[in-house]
């Protein structure tokens, strides 16, 4: 029998006559996306409603239908409270998302229109509250008048948590924690000062090691502040602790124990530039290798859409604050 001989056609690529799966877009309506997503934040539909000043079974009954319209079970309502499914953390994402892109778009078209406008959240450590008051606030309402601002200042920890839950547009943070979730829009490296009344024999040094402030009273800051992480990841940090003459929940009150000749505190230079400038204060650079290079941080959540009042705003802080090697003073403060 003879050899068959194969064409080139017979090897030729046929189109796969199988039937692909077909996409559907999904339609869901805003309002029960943002009522679900309003409970998933709070943690209950109480809570929700209370917030949203509307009745909770009014509440329910927009969960209940979106749960029949997507075909899943998004929440489960138990003794202890409510507890949220796979279907429910991606769902209140997805609602999230979307109400990050609605925001980002309206504020975008009123760019477009020629207006930067929108309210920017900020949360800030404390320390830098004078350097943001000051080199912010004013050049952005002569340059922005349409953005409105809202400040909060918390500790490290509530900061960052805050960032990743959408709780505000960006954050400042002195020695914060490393986190992949967060984006880095800005950063600058300071040395952690002794901050020193005139007359004290410290104030006449050019830098010191945290070993020579030991003689000296100090006021130290609570650990939810990121100054009191990194003394403690410093060289004689026990003994800075227990020698401590104060202990502070507010820079505000470690810096007036400074002014009032009481002892020493440990702060950037930034967080007291205008006591510097008028000599109340004098800040000693430390050497000390965790102390001599500290970063200072200006963070949003990784993925965030960033507005262009967000855009503005985080251009203003770059250019203007002492944190991030800047400053501006306005012809009345010089």
């Amino acid at each position: 029998m003879p050899k068959q001989q194969h064409m080139w056609s017979d090897y030729a690529i046929r189109p796969n006559t199988r039937q692909q799966p077909q996409v559907t877009t999904m339609k869901i309506d805003d309002k029960p996306l943002r009522y679900f997503l309003a409970v998933f934040e709070a943690g209950s539909i109480r809570t929700a409603a209370e917030n949203l000043r509307i009745a909770p079974s009014a509440i329910s009954r927009q969960i209940t239908g979106l749960e029949a319209h997507l075909n899943t079970l998004l929440m489960e309502r138990t003794k202890r409270g409510i507890i949220f499914t796979e279907s429910g953390h991606m769902v209140a994402a997805h609602a999230r998302r979307r109400i990050e892109l609605d925001e980002a778009f309206a504020v975008d078209l009123a760019a477009a229109r020629g207006a930067i406008a929108g309210t920017v959240r900020i949360a800030t450590g404390e320390g830098f509250v004078v350097d943001l008051v000051n080199h912010v606030v004013r050049p952005l309402r002569d340059e922005f008048p349409d953005i409105r601002l809202e400040i909060d200042v918390a500790g490290t920890e509530k900061i960052t948590h805050g960032i990743l839950r959408d709780d505000y547009d960006m954050g400042l943070v002195f020695n914060p924690p490393r986190n992949p979730d967060l984006e880095l829009l800005a950063e600058d490296h300071t040395p952690l000062c002794a901050l020193v009344p005139p007359e004290f024999d410290l104030a006449k040094k050019q830098s010191c090691t945290l070993s020579e402030t030991l003689n000296y009273p100090a006021a130290l800051l609570n650990p939810h502040f990121g100054v009191a992480k990194l003394l403690a990841n410093a060289g004689q940090a026990n003994e800075v602790t227990r020698d401590a003459f104060l202990t502070a929940d507010s820079i505000n009150v470690a810096v007036h124990f400074v002014l009032s000749g009481g002892g020493i505190t440990f702060l950037p230079a930034f967080a007291v530039s205008r006591q510097l400038r008028r000599g109340e204060v004098v800040a000693v650079p430390m050497t000390d290798p965790f102390l001599a290079r500290v970063p200072s941080h200006l963070l949003v959540r990784k993925g965030r859409p960033k507005t262009a009042a967000v855009r503005a705003v985080t251009g203003i802080i770059r250019d203007r604050m002492e944190a991030f090697g800047s400053a501006w003073y306005p012809e009345e403060h010089d």
